[in-house]
């Protein structure tokens, strides 16, 4: 598309999540929760039209890039036209796709939390759309992985942590069972990525989306190779690509990715102006820890 990579709806919720959570008071779990479903409303509005009432709440919704329609799950469109009002304790529907694990990583950046706070907002931001438990506590696993691996944890020992958060909740068993599922598949050896995926999942679902992608994110020895692995397959790949490289780069940092494929995002100008205040707020948890 005239050299620019053109990005996916899992990328285009993602980034909405990160204004949402900017915008938000991170003292207050009822506002993260609120903010971010204002958020995704305003990507609603990217892709439908709006009653004549609603009123934006941010300013990324203005950018050209993110007005394009990447055939966005029907789970998310059908939950935020009816105001994606769905929490945990009062499911929405019974969705258990995987809308809601792929847009959530920018939680695990906020080092106000702990990986315990960071599950739960997550858990709590899914299940605006996704009301199943595999829809939600797999966003709730993935947030609480990617938290700890920018505290420096890796990411084995990461996933084997999340399986701990998970143990009292309930309905977490197929989470539970994916992750471990993921986590046996890479220990067993180096073998065919093409049939361990296959044997993991097409990631249509929650739980499935982040089996490959722990999986993917796990056996690759480069981002590139992670991209391959995760998407290299005939489920819902650009899911899984985008969680096992959402996993990665919290994991390895900038130092592996390919630049010469950022520099030509579509979105990467506005994709900066979001990123920049939440490097700055970090690189302020930082400083003030070391005193």
């Amino acid at each position: 598309h005239s050299g620019a990579l053109i990005v996916s709806d899992d990328t285009q919720m993602t980034l909405f999540t990160l204004e949402g959570l900017l915008r938000s008071d991170l003292d207050d779990r009822d506002d993260v929760n609120e903010q971010i479903r204002l958020a995704y409303s305003d990507w609603l509005s990217t892709q439908t039209d709006m009653p004549e009432d609603w009123e934006p709440t941010g300013t990324l919704y203005l950018v050209e890039a993110l007005n394009r329609n990447q055939a966005p799950g029907n789970t998310c469109l059908s939950a935020l036209q009816s105001g994606g009002w769905g929490t945990p304790e009062n499911a929405i529907n019974n969705s258990k796709g995987c809308g809601g694990v792929m847009r959530v990583a920018p939680i695990g950046f906020i080092r106000d939390w702990s990986p315990e706070q960071a599950f739960d907002v997550a858990a709590r931001a899914a299940a605006i759309t996704h009301g199943h438990p595999s829809g939600f506590w797999s966003a709730a696993a993935m947030s609480a992985m990617v938290r700890m691996m920018v505290d420096g944890e890796d990411l084995e020992r990461a996933a084997e942590a999340s399986l701990d958060m998970l143990a009292d909740k309930p309905g977490h068993e197929e989470t539970t069972d994916a992750i471990d599922q993921a986590l046996e598949t890479y220990n067993s050896g180096p073998g065919d990525h093409t049939k361990a995926v296959r044997r993991l999942g097409e990631g249509w679902i929650g739980e499935e989306a982040l089996s490959v992608s722990l999986y993917a994110a796990l056996s690759g020895n480069s981002f590139a190779e992670v991209m391959a692995i995760g998407a290299n397959h005939d489920g819902d790949s650009d899911s899984t690509a985008s969680i096992a490289g959402q996993l990665y780069g919290a994991w390895k940092g900038l130092s592996d990715l390919p630049h010469a494929w950022t520099r030509r995002l579509d979105v990467f100008d506005p994709m900066m102006r979001l990123i920049d205040p939440l490097l700055e707020h970090k690189h302020r948890q930082m400083a003030t820890s070391h005193q």
